[in-house]
């Protein structure tokens, strides 16, 4: 006679799954991506909870929600500052690193803190673990800048009269002018553009805060836009003003990669990535005297936090205004 299933077995087999943590980061992931979160935020939590499922391969610890405590996480922010070896499995990388980045251990932090908050809230678990975990101290660092003299010599390399690198001289320009993320950018689409007052829509659904918002562009870079624009309809019709296909915009990853060889070319140094446009045009905005609320809308930022980082930096205006305001140009010494 042929034996009955075992159910209990069956049932004990679904338990142990649900109580374990990688089931319960599936059932977050799909929250967040009904909440309707960000494509680029989504990756960024799958990268987050791999390192720390790869945490706890390497510690022999237990998947299971039940021993999700303080404690392990407390470990593993220690793991993270003083144990991880970084670039471990390339070869050709022969010093290797040890521990992260205190900005890429916040993040990590906080990818596991948004999991166990959502979970709590959809009554999947009972608590956070991570409740009395706090960010690491991070360094508050300089912003680098590009001057007026390296940006002019990296224009320079870029030739004109080849449509990709003449793509590549719009994009550098617009980011420059517009301070938007390069994220932002390369998602423009024809319709964002509003050439009659000047103005570029950045929609809620690429803007990394979710909120739509509006960015001026100066005149004789909606001309460059333009041209790109012409140029575009003469290979494929395309929605996209940075586009490389009728379907498809221009890759961020490519655009960095092709920034690095201009820069080479230019006999810069400095790292040159698209960020630091951002960073370089906030900066020279405060020094000509732009507002901090003008400059916060551009950006993008709720808060004031970031956009007084460049306030910090101006140290040539810093200088001028010490020359001209300085109490001691009041009195006689």
């Amino acid at each position: 006679m042929k034996k009955r299933r075992n159910t209990k077995k069956t049932i004990a087999q679904t338990t142990t799954e649900q109580n374990d943590i990688r089931y319960l980061f599936k059932q977050f992931l799909s929250i967040k991506t009904s909440e309707g979160n960000a494509e680029r935020t989504l990756k960024q939590y799958q990268e987050n909870f791999k390192f720390f499922c790869e945490y706890l391969n390497e510690k022999n610890r237990s998947f299971s929600i039940e021993t999700m405590n303080t404690e392990i996480f407390r470990d593993w922010v220690m793991y993270m500052q003083f144990e991880h070896i970084q670039f471990k499995d390339i070869k050709t990388k022969t010093v290797k690193e040890v521990g992260l980045k205190p900005s890429t251990i916040n993040t990590r932090i906080k990818t596991m803190k948004v999991m166990f908050n959502t979970l709590m809230r959809n009554r999947l678990v009972d608590s956070n673990p991570l409740l009395h975990i706090i960010k690491v101290n991070e360094p508050v660092e300089l912003i680098e800048v590009l001057s007026e003299k390296k940006i002019n010599a990296l224009l320079a390399v870029m030739d004109k009269s080849s449509y990709t690198t003449f793509r590549d001289y719009v994009l550098t320009v617009f980011l420059l002018d517009t301070m938007l993320r390069v994220s932002e950018a390369v998602t423009l689409r024809k319709a964002d553009l509003n050439k009659e007052v000047s103005l570029i829509i950045v929609r809620a659904s690429v803007a990394k805060n979710r909120k739509a918002r509006t960015v001026p562009v100066s005149k004789k870079v909606v001309k460059l836009l333009n041209q790109l624009i012409q140029e575009n309809e003469y290979s494929f019709q395309s929605e996209y003003i940075f586009a490389v296909s009728e379907f498809n915009y221009y890759n961020r990853h490519n655009y960095n990669q092709r920034l690095k060889e201009y820069a080479t070319l230019a006999n810069l140094t400095k790292n040159v990535h698209p960020h630091l446009f951002r960073h370089t045009s906030a900066t020279k905005w405060l020094e000509n005297g732009g507002g901090l609320e003008e400059l916060r809308l551009i950006l993008g930022h709720s808060k004031y936090d970031m956009v007084k980082r460049y306030a910090h930096i101006a140290d040539s205006s810093i200088v001028i205004a010490s020359e001209k305001f300085s109490l001691t140009n009041f009195i006689k010494i």
